[in-house]
């Protein structure tokens, strides 16, 4: 039997990105960390964690690209330089402002759990359960999202295609391990996890960052940022959201998938039985990918 993980202050760390002032969880056990992204652009100082400096002087980050990086730039920071604060680290994990993990072990029909903005303060983190999943060496990832089509497809629909084809072309030739993996969740599969999040080992993390920059550094490269509108900027934010499967799948990662709780201004919600139908919907389209 595995030794039961006894999470605390020092030993794991949830990064909470933030880019504006907003109201934040309990933090009772110092689990989480929050982090200002874009710092290095912003005009505004949250008074917290910034993801241009370490103890208040500059260090090595990518803060100034946080308009194509998006919460991205909290990652290559704890990456290069959490250590420096926290030399104990074993567990590392990632949330937003308004988005956090669920782990109430509560069955949903939903694919997130939405709620309005105002309970934030009545959040809790369940450290009890999370040590259970991490104890099983399981990395945590959101619970999956679906579209009506491929991952393909939603990309060149809702993004810039040719960014697509970059980003395909980058695997093929430079990471050509990954290039079945890529395949299988990018065109015949319908589903991925959103938003970045992920709660694992450091050591895993260490070398999910080492893989994705490295993949980025060679793309950034190619992409014609200066033609890009608001939305179309936020490029390596939407590629690593479908990115995180590929390499977790290729690793061969055992992962737990949680439902996250998004706060909102307004609390609207699909009824129960709209729902069940949309996700029903979107299971079959899966089923017609992977096997047709």
């Amino acid at each position: 039997m595995k030794n039961k993980i006894n999470l605390n202050k020092d030993n794991c760390k949830i990064l909470i990105c933030c880019h504006k002032p907003c109201e934040l969880p309990p933090n009772p056990d110092g689990l989480f960390l929050p982090i200002q992204v874009g710092a290095a652009i912003s005009d505004v100082d949250l008074g917290m964690q910034r993801d241009d400096q370490v103890n208040g002087e500059p260090c090595d980050n990518i803060s100034a690209k946080n308009k194509s990086y998006c919460e991205l730039t909290a990652l290559y920071w704890a990456w290069k330089n959490i250590k420096k604060l926290y030399p104990n680290l074993e567990y590392i994990g990632l949330n937003h402002y308004r988005r956090y993990f669920s782990f109430e072990k509560k069955f949903s029909v939903y694919e997130d759990t939405v709620k309005n903005e105002r309970e934030i303060s009545r959040y809790k983190l369940y450290k009890e359960v999370l040590q259970k999943i991490l104890t099983k060496n399981k990395i945590i990832i959101a619970k999956k999202h679906f579209y009506k089509f491929s991952m393909f497809f939603a990309y060149c629909l809702f993004y810039v295609s040719e960014d697509y084809r970059i980003l395909k072309k980058v695997i093929q030739d430079d990471f050509p391990g990954y290039y079945k993996s890529f395949i299988k969740f990018m065109e015949k599969s319908n589903y991925y996890s959103p938003y970045n999040m992920f709660i694992m080992k450091f050591s895993d993390f260490s070398k999910y960052c080492e893989w994705l920059f490295d993949v980025f550094s060679k793309i950034e490269k190619k992409i014609p940022f200066e033609h890009y509108n608001q939305q179309q900027m936020r490029v390596f934010g939407y590629m690593s959201e479908f990115l995180l499967r590929v390499y977790l799948d290729k690793n061969e990662k055992e992962t737990s998938e949680n439902i996250v709780n998004v706060y909102r201004n307004d609390n609207y919600l699909l009824s129960p039985i709209a729902q069940m139908l949309k996700t029903l919907r979107s299971k079959i389209i899966f089923f017609i990918l992977k096997y047709f």
